[in-house]
């Protein structure tokens, strides 16, 4: 009994670290109907914004972009999923070959000095970032699609819960890539290194080489998740859509998440992340909703 009190009482703390951390809409955004739906409502009214210019900011020059390394899981920030108003959200287990592309927000003096979901301490001037489901601390390249800007970021909080966005920049980030005015911007996120993956390993064009999967992680097996539903019968028709495009296997395999059976669509297993990278490429083709590489 005292057993299970005691992991009752970590899974909240680990969700409560969740819920505290990244909250922002991202660009100052004043609004309400930007806010993300979580939190409590006093915070939610609490606009987010820009330096004043009375913090030590820039004045010795922008930080260092940070070098992508494989760290330790964090203990904070990694429960195997979570629930924010309603919605699943499952944490990878590695982050090893993620690559998507969507609308990137920013979060600024609300946050700083606060505590992230990882238990490290927000600083805005420092060039971090925020995901949902990206095991922390994780290290990705985000590039300003309309600009060809690119960053390098230490994912190590949780968000943006607003809707139609991928990923949260700390507002030196933003700056970085040019959009810390106008709020957002379309982004690809690449993922450079990750807990239990092995680091990629640079090439002379600037780009990560991706090693093996066998490096990556023993035993494990590779797919790409398409979706996950309540509605079986949804999740069928999503499987028939699927087969229609691809050959790689389609399976159905069933998770229970606060009492709820839902329904996983995947695709895989897949031979490595390479594979994982082509399929996704094609589900965007094809507009099948937010798929996402994960590991079994």
């Amino acid at each position: 009994m005292l057993i299970k009190q005691t992991t009752q009482f970590i899974s909240a703390l680990t969700l409560l670290g969740i819920l505290s951390a990244c909250t922002t809409t991202g660009g100052g955004r004043e609004s309400d109907d930007d806010a993300p739906e979580y939190g409590s409502a006093a915070d939610r009214k609490i606009p987010d914004y820009a330096p004043d210019g009375t913090a030590s900011s820039f004045q010795d020059g922008p930080a260092s972009e940070p070098t992508p390394r494989v760290e330790e899981k964090s203990p904070f920030g990694n429960p195997p999923y979570y629930e924010v108003d309603g919605v699943v959200y499952h944490v990878l287990a590695n982050g090893y070959g993620y690559t998507e592309e969507g609308t990137a927000s920013w979060y600024g003096q609300k946050f700083h000095g606060r505590r992230t979901s990882s238990g490290e301490v927000y600083d805005m001037y420092q060039f971090t970032a925020a995901h949902k489901t990206l095991p922390l601390p994780s290290y990705a390249r985000v590039t300003n699609i309309d600009t060809g800007d690119s960053v390098i970021v230490k994912i190590n909080d949780r968000g943006p819960f607003a809707k139609n966005r991928i990923i949260d920049l700390s507002y030196a980030a933003a700056k970085k890539l040019g959009y810390e005015k106008r709020g957002t911007a379309r982004v690809e996120v690449k993922v450079l290194a990750s807990p239990d993956g092995a680091q990629k390993a640079s090439r002379s064009d600037g780009e990560l080489e991706i090693p093996p999967m066998e490096q990556q992680q023993d035993n494990a097996e590779l797919y790409v998740q398409v979706g996950a539903f309540a509605d079986e019968m949804k999740a069928d028709t999503l499987a028939s859509r699927l087969r229609e495009h691809f050959r790689q296997p389609i399976s159905l395999t069933p998770i229970d998440v606060n009492g709820q059976r839902l329904q996983r669509v995947r695709i895989g297993p897949l031979e490595d992340a390479r594979a994982a990278e082509a399929i996704l490429s094609q589900l965007k083709q094809y507009s099948f909703g937010s798929p996402r590489v994960v590991t079994d």
